[in-house]
């Protein structure tokens, strides 16, 4: 199936004329891409998207993680409710989120409106502004649990011996944090980083069922150009060149972050 993806990147094809619709027409697809509205827009709201959830995701899940393993009482219950929006169905999350964001009467503008007293609210999923901003914190929302599983299962594997040396030597929790179980976690969190940027690159789901891609091409992203163009326009071909495009900003991604990591896991 991957090689014959990215042959058909280089084709048109009509599917319905079986093999014989198939006709090759070189690098044609992607001179055109230079000038498609809909792609370019999905590769800058990808990267948006990508630079705003990751670090946000993991940087909770790391804070998240930390105060589990240390702090928190009914940490088993609690562990549960973090998951629990992971193992959720996307579509049920995704209706939640565009009732929670409701632009008149929805609760987050009506707490927003009579609590702090915010003058216009945001409109959220149907303002261009707003749009992949409420995707982002949905998004961050539903998969910081997982991330956070990770690292607090690795984070219970650290030596206790590391951190009574450290107590002894009169560090503090920050200090505890940021000197001994961040550098003894780079390799779970690098996991975690490549993890969720591949994932960000993926998304689909969530973009469809509230926004499909709109209003204009404000939400719109690469797998959600490449299902418009294969299934609702049959440009087959396009759509494979478009794939293509995505598997190799997702490969340079994924060799930048596997260079970062050799050079700075502990």
């Amino acid at each position: 199936p991957i090689v014959m993806s990215m042959f058909l990147g280089f084709t048109t094809w009509n599917p319905m004329k079986g093999l014989a619709g198939v006709e090759f027409v070189g690098l044609d697809n992607f001179k055109t891409m230079l000038k498609d509205e809909r792609v370019l827009a999905a590769v800058r709201n990808n990267l948006v998207y990508s630079l705003s959830y990751v670090p946000l995701t993991i940087s909770i899940a790391l804070v998240l993680a930390a105060l589990l393993n240390k702090f928190v009482f009914f940490k088993v219950p609690i562990r549960m409710m973090t998951f629990m929006p992971y193992i959720s169905s996307l579509v049920s999350v995704a209706t939640v989120w565009m009732v929670l964001l409701y632009p008149d009467k929805g609760p987050i503008n009506s707490i927003l409106s009579n609590v702090f007293h915010v003058a216009n609210p945001p409109q959220w999923f149907i303002s261009s502004k707003w749009a992949l901003k409420g995707i982002i914190m949905m998004s961050v929302w539903h998969d910081v649990g997982y991330y956070c599983i990770i690292l607090l299962a690795n984070m219970q594997g650290l030596s206790a011996e590391v951190y009574e040396s450290a107590a002894v030597d009169g560090a503090n929790s920050i200090q505890t944090f940021f000197r001994i179980t961040v550098p003894m976690l780079t390799s779970s969190i690098f996991f975690c980083i490549t993890l969720a940027t591949i994932n960000s690159f993926k998304i689909f789901d969530q973009v469809n069922i509230i926004t499909e891609g709109g209003p204009g091409f404000s939400t719109t992203v690469l797998v959600q150009a490449i299902y418009y163009y294969a299934f609702k326009e049959y440009k087959i071909g396009y759509a494979a060149a478009v794939a293509l495009v995505l598997f190799l900003i997702i490969f340079a991604f994924s060799t930048v972050l596997q260079k970062l990591e050799e050079k700075f896991t502990y």
